[in-house]
């Protein structure tokens, strides 16, 4: 699927340009994630309206990735491996790295260790060679074939991908029930707002109008985070509505729970009167 362009400065082609928080990683189809295909014909004409689009692909369907961001976590994964370099291909992306391994029904997990990732089901990642905010471009740092055969998911590395059986089963315990009527009203209100977000309108490599998904989640989060600062919001209850929503709408699990996580905490530092 075709992602936005990053530029120079930290920019973004979509409509939030420098304040983007995830330049050059989000998509530009209307549905997202949804809208991905393996279709040549459709992928040819895609590139031809964005020719400087980056690539991105979605996990849990043909491969699944293992998401570094830091020296110490890829000395951790190697670890967990027992190997020196890892099996299967290995990208180099704008401040870490990418282990490319076979699709493996498990689903996307956000720090499974310290700087590490798990894109799984419903998450995605950016391809070489599309461009990082950084000005680098992603690249493979080992030889590999395309087509061969990617690696299964090794189980050292599986169990760690794996959340605790405690946790898978009071997740969706979780209910908006728990909230009372006016934080239920506000959280659908916001829910509204993320998933009626407008799409960026780009003609000539100017942006007109529309976009903000990525603001819409982080405006959605701090507007809740101000009311849980003055108690009575279930935490687990509205993060798990408001994941559900980024998705949705074309954000991937890391990059929702990075920008809920943020908009959550100037919220909390500004309660609402």
């Amino acid at each position: 699927m075709p992602l936005h362009t990053p530029y120079p400065g930290s920019m973004c082609s979509c409509r939030a340009g420098a304040a983007c928080g995830s330049p050059g990683k989000h998509p530009r189809l209307r549905h997202g994630l949804r809208e991905a295909s393996t279709d040549p014909a459709l992928i040819r004409a895609w590139w031809r309206r964005w020719p400087d689009a980056n690539i991105g692909l979605v996990t849990g369907t043909v491969l699944d990735v293992c998401d570094v961001d830091t020296t110490p976590g890829l000395s951790a994964v190697l670890d967990v491996l027992g190997v020196i370099r890892p099996a299967g291909p290995l990208v180099r992306t704008g401040h870490g790295w990418h282990l490319w391994f076979a699709a493996s029904d498990l689903p996307s997990r956000v720090g499974m260790l310290a700087g590490v990732d798990w894109r799984g089901h419903g998450g995605s990642v950016v391809a070489p060679p599309s461009r990082h905010a950084t000005g680098l471009r992603y690249l493979f740092q080992q030889p590999w074939t395309t087509g061969s055969a990617l690696p299964s998911c090794p189980d050292p590395l599986r169990r760690l991908v794996l959340p605790p059986p405690v946790r898978v089963r009071t997740s969706p315990a979780a209910s908006i029930d728990n909230l009372d009527r006016y934080a239920q009203a506000a959280l659908h209100g916001e829910l509204q707002r993320i998933r009626g977000a407008p799409r960026p309108v780009i003609r000539h490599g100017k942006r007109l109008s529309g976009g903000g998904r990525n603001n819409a989640v982080h405006l959605a989060a701090f507007r809740l985070g101000q009311l849980a600062a003055r108690g009575g919001i279930d935490r687990a209850a509205v993060w798990a509505r408001l994941i559900e929503a980024a998705i949705d709408v074309g954000l991937s699990t890391g990059e929702a729970r990075r920008t809920i996580a943020s908009g959550w905490r100037a919220g909390l530092c500004r309660p609402r009167r």
